[in-house]
């Protein structure tokens, strides 16, 4: 009888733990195995897990369009959005802030990173996630846009939303991109007063995809990149124009990559070279490294391609919250633990200058770099001032933790008379279970895969590499086959 579909009913108890696992990004397998650890006797299949989840999937949207039991869970779960459509009626761009991440954006509105991402829903449209910095130098998903392409007009769009989330006359002060022209457009009429930053990673892999071509010799190349390094790197305006001086005389023959640098390049030396950048506050923030983590972790929790965006946005809830209980709970860790009003990141960098002001290797003229750029008394500052405290004021308050109180937390209303230790279990369960799926016991990699396609610089050191190895190997066979020859002329 166990063959028979009688036998395959899920309780109602059952079908609530399926729910809740599900949401949770378990996969059905490992679903059945909770199942079945609970009910030895359970005869269910794989199949049957499947089924049961469509049909959650199915009663959830109450007969509902996908599109419509989005924008309504949206609305009913406190989240600020919008959505536009084309003259079809079919989805263009939509924007969404989980009141969470708002929270969070108007907490440390300075800094921001700003890329997309792809391969993360069937439809294939471009996500341009938008990340903030914490006092604690961690970043956070501030809001995320599904645009249709990545024109500059949409761009405008989403930037336009965003700002009404920021609040009036609220701009960043620092805005950090790759060197997409649609977006820098974009942030010039949005974000008039805004800085606009370029990763200096993206522009090297940039110069490499499109230069490294035209140097036949390795040590020609690395040559070539310690001089731009030395280049971008000019602390000062004349610097800079000398530096260029020496680079146009050295790389005159070599007339395309002169021509590509001081054509794609140049026109947007404020927004990269130290000259220009290191006058900007950005808290040490020059490439969108952060936007690739954010990426990185976020398609953890997706797993596949394949989702719609109810879907998408079910699994960026769960990495926000997770984020944020992590941010509230270091928080408060560090307002219990350390007596002061700024974060240990800045302790620790404050730390790192008060030894080097008592060092003799010191320079004797103060830059103001570190000051600008991270909010920070240097060393120089500190070395002036002969005192044991500093002053909050010197202190800019984006590393500031005395003035944060995130209220705005589903968590916070747990019964105050709950045992301690098991408060502590239902903490580590409820962390756990928003913990990416790659990160859960039992995982196995889908077939879907969310991984990036390779960059233009990824294929073009991995032809050379492979140019290399072919040369080597038949380098090899020829010095084989001349001793082959050489044996048999002797014999």
């Amino acid at each position: 009888m166990c063959g028979h579909l009688s036998c395959r009913h899920f309780s109602q108890e059952e079908i609530l733990r399926i729910k809740e696992m599900s949401k949770a990004g378990i996969q059905p397998h490992q679903i059945l195995s909770s199942l079945r650890q609970g009910n030895p006797h359970l005869q269910v299949v794989s199949r049957n897990i499947y089924n049961q989840i469509s049909k959650i999937v199915k009663e959830s949207l109450a007969r509902r369009p996908v599109i419509q039991a989005l924008l309504e869970e949206l609305g009913e779960g406190g989240f600020t959005y919008n959505i536009e459509y084309d003259h079809e009626g079919h989805l263009t761009h939509l924007i969404f802030a989980h009141p969470l991440s708002i929270e969070l954006t108007k907490s440390y509105s300075y800094v921001f990173v700003r890329d997309c991402t792809y391969k993360n829903n069937k439809y294939m449209m471009p996500l341009l996630d938008i990340v903030g910095v914490s006092s604690f130098n961690t970043s956070f998903y501030s809001c995320f846009v599904f645009m249709q392409n990545e024109k500059e007009e949409y761009y405008v769009w989403a930037l336009k939303m965003f700002s009404k989330i920021l609040g009036v006359d609220n701009h960043p002060m620092v805005i950090i991109t790759d060197s997409e022209l649609a977006l820098m457009n974009a942030i010039r009429i949005v974000f008039p007063s805004t800085s606009n930053l370029l990763c200096v990673w993206h522009i090297e892999k940039n110069i490499l995809a499109n230069c490294k071509a035209y140097f036949e010799e390795e040590v020609d190349w690395i040559d070539f990149i310690s001089t731009w390094t030395i280049l971008i790197q000019s602390p000062n305006e004349t610097s800079f124009n000398e530096a260029w001086s020496r680079f146009e005389v050295k790389y005159k023959e070599r007339k395309f990559v002169l021509k590509y640098i001081l054509s794609t390049w140049l026109p947007y030396k404020e927004k990269f070279v130290s000259a220009w950048s290191e006058k900007v506050t950005h808290f040490g923030n020059c490439v969108t490294s952060r936007a690739e983590g954010a990426h990185a972790t976020l398609k953890k929790y997706l797993q596949v391609s394949t989702r719609g965006l109810r879907e998408v946005k079910e699994k960026i809830c769960l990495a926000i919250e997770n984020q944020f209980q992590e941010i509230k709970t270091q928080l408060s860790s560090e307002k219990v633990r350390v007596v002061t009003h700024v974060s240990r990141f800045a302790l620790n960098e404050l730390y790192n200058q008060h030894e080097a002001s008592s060092s003799c290797d010191l320079p004797s003229l103060c830059k103001g770099q570190f000051l600008k750029t991270m909010g920070l008394p240097c060393a120089h500052m500190i070395k002036e001032m002969n005192i044991e405290v500093l002053q909050l004021n010197d202190i800019h308050p984006q590393w500031r933790i005395d003035r944060r109180l995130f209220v705005n937390d589903r968590h916070v209303s747990l019964d105050n008379e709950r045992d301690q230790i098991s408060g502590l279990l239902l903490e580590i369960k409820d962390k756990y279970e928003k913990l990416p799926l790659t990160q859960k016991e039992g995982y196995q990699k889908a077939t879907f895969s969310t991984k990036r396609g390779p960059s233009k610089f990824e294929i073009v050191e991995k032809a050379q590499k492979c140019a290399r190895q072919v040369c080597h190997f038949f380098i090899y066979l020829l010095i084989l086959s001349t001793m082959v020859m050489i044996i048999y002329i002797y014999v």
